[in-house]
């Protein structure tokens, strides 16, 4: 027990200046928390977290909610097990998976309906990876100590190993994070950088952030000069006014890699609800994102240099 009193005491000294910042961040966009939720119900067609008509059952809704508010350590419904199917799906590229990382204060019924809405949206199966609530004192708890204290406990464990075997088998991995998801996905990539027997797989692997809370990013400036693209490929996707985007990627630029696209004025944190619908429009980028690129089952074809070089051939005939 002291021995781990000491670690953590050590562990807030070595981060005092990371403390520092994130209460600054936290309270100088403290007028932004309520607006996490709203708007409520103005996208034609969203299967918003907020609707009870989103749920298969009452008792479904009711249980995302009893999650949410009460403290519990709750057991995950997949890592990396459960698949979700879109209605219609386009002809999958082969050898090409997809992953979905919830964010804080996700019960399996909402982690559930936002993988559906990504199979819906994209159509394409997606793989749900889940973190489970534990109720979102403690999953804040959870993010602040993996993000400020820089421990990472046990939110990218389960995720990297998946990971890994589908980088082995897979010529594309495409991983898409909301919220808390972000900063396991952070995590992530510093580990197969870090690791020489798994470090030459990040080339594969494409990651969308949504609403990031991390504080950052890296990519490998080797592999992303050989392969003439980011690797790993990454863009991130924020709301202007949602409060937590605010205190994580927006406020933290210059530390995180990928092309950042925010819409200035837009409030929200759900990912069904906020940032579903409008990245499918092409409003984030005027439609010029590669995320955006796949949505209704579509193909942006290749990044980079291969990209611009297809395209001269084109041209040149």
């Amino acid at each position: 027990m002291l021995h781990r009193t000491r670690q953590w005491l050590r562990r807030v000294v070595d981060n005092r200046s990371s403390i520092r910042r994130d209460l600054r961040l936290v309270l100088s966009h403290a007028s932004d928390l309520p607006r996490m939720f709203v708007p409520f119900g103005k996208e034609p067609g969203a299967r918003s977290e907020m609707s009870l008509s989103s749920y298969s059952s009452t008792s479904d809704a009711l249980v995302s909610l009893l999650q949410l508010v009460v403290p519990a350590t709750r057991e995950s419904i997949s890592q990396g097990s459960l698949v979700c199917h879109p209605p219609r799906m386009a002809r999958e590229a082969e050898n090409s998976r997809w992953f979905f990382i919830n964010g804080m204060g996700t019960a399996p019924p909402v982690a559930l309906l936002n993988a559906s809405e990504l199979a819906r949206h994209f159509q394409r199966p997606i793989t749900l990876i889940h973190t489970p609530t534990w109720g979102i004192v403690r999953d804040v708890a959870e993010s602040i100590t993996a993000r400020t204290l820089r421990k990472d406990g046990k939110l990218s464990r389960p995720a990297l190993n998946v990971l890994i075997d589908a980088l082995e088998k897979q010529d594309q991995v495409v991983l898409v994070c909301h919220s808390q998801g972000t900063i396991v996905a952070s995590y992530i990539v510093r580990k197969l950088l870090r690791n020489a027997t798994t470090r030459h797989l990040v080339r594969k692997l494409e990651i969308y952030c949504i609403g990031g809370v991390a504080d950052s990013l890296e990519i490998d400036p080797q592999l992303t000069l050989a392969a003439g693209h980011p690797v790993p490929y990454v863009e991130h996707f924020a709301n202007g006014r949602d409060y937590l985007a605010e205190v994580g990627i927006l406020a933290h630029l210059d530390s995180t890699a990928g092309t950042v696209y925010c819409l200035s004025g837009r409030t929200g944190h759900l990912l069904n609800q906020h940032y579903l619908p409008a990245i499918v429009r092409g409003d984030f980028c005027q439609r010029s994102s590669r995320l955006y690129g796949y949505a209704r089952g579509r193909n942006p074809g290749p990044k980079g240099a291969e990209s611009v070089a297809m395209k001269q051939l084109e041209q040149h005939g």
